[in-house]
């Protein structure tokens, strides 16, 4: 699923965060803790001996987000194909993407601009029901928050301690959801009632007149969530930059543009 966000987050849904080379967004500091980019070549090399230069890398990755979500106890949704492959991948465009430090302003902003609103920031967030991120993008909340020098305040003490035997070395990886970590579920936004998000833009969600009563909402209610979970992808999976698809192609392989 991050695979897939982080794709169709810079030039829509294209595949560029496939393109391995230099320079590409696959090479940029964001990209560096990206993983699935293996199974996304596999699923490639399967169909290219059945249905050769027929189904996109973007459609590839666009359905794998869906199936993974199927597999860890999430809904199912319709996808619509024919999405290209796009031929540009730039390091340089991965700048706005969300790092995890953000204010829930610059986070709604963001979204805005990709035709998203404040639901589906709230909603898409939820996918941190499952996964992992890397320690180095919690430890500034551990020990000198904002040059305290102190821990994060609105992290809950307990899990202040969990995080903190967790994440000794910044290589390290933590669970996003320390409570039902390979579920799909609405623990997610529990925690953030029990002071439990792990990064700072998931704890935002809970302090934000903008964002709590969504937060709120989902989490009373997992076949609300299920619902809009799947209504929110959809959307975010039809986030298309024209020019990409104008002069987009079907890549023979994902990891390089067809010559």
């Amino acid at each position: 699923m991050r695979l897939h966000f982080h794709d169709c987050a810079v030039r829509g849904c294209d595949a560029s965060i496939l393109l391995d080379h230099s320079g590409s967004e696959r090479s940029a500091n964001v990209s560096k803790s990206l993983r699935g980019f293996e199974v996304i070549n596999d699923i490639k090399a399967e169909l290219e001996k059945k249905c050769p230069k027929t189904v996109s890398c973007a459609d590839i990755l666009t359905t794998a987000a869906r199936d993974a979500t199927v597999l860890a106890g999430g809904p199912f949704w319709t996808i619509p194909f024919g999405r290209k492959d796009g031929r540009v991948s730039l390091a340089k465009e991965t700048t706005t993407i969300p790092m995890g430090r953000e204010s829930i302003t610059k986070l709604i902003e963001f979204f805005q601009s990709k035709g998203l609103n404040v639901l589906d920031l709230v909603v898409l967030s939820g996918a941190h029901t499952i996964g992992r991120s890397s320690c180095e993008s919690v430890q500034h909340r551990l020990y000198d928050y904002k040059g305290t020098k102190k821990p994060d305040p609105s992290i809950n003490h307990a899990y202040l301690n969990y995080l903190r035997r967790k994440c000794r070395w910044a290589s390290e990886n933590v669970y996003l959801d320390a409570t039902t970590p390979r579920t799909f579920d609405v623990q997610y936004y529990h925690n953030l009632k029990n002071k439990m998000g792990l990064l700072s833009t998931d704890q935002l969600l809970y302090s934000d007149s903008r964002t709590k009563p969504i937060a709120d909402a989902l989490s009373f209610e997992s076949s609300l969530f299920s619902n809009q979970f799947s209504v929110s992808m959809v959307k975010l999976a039809n986030i298309l930059d024209v020019n990409s698809q104008d002069k987009g192609e079907i890549r023979l392989n994902c990891n390089r543009v067809n010559y």
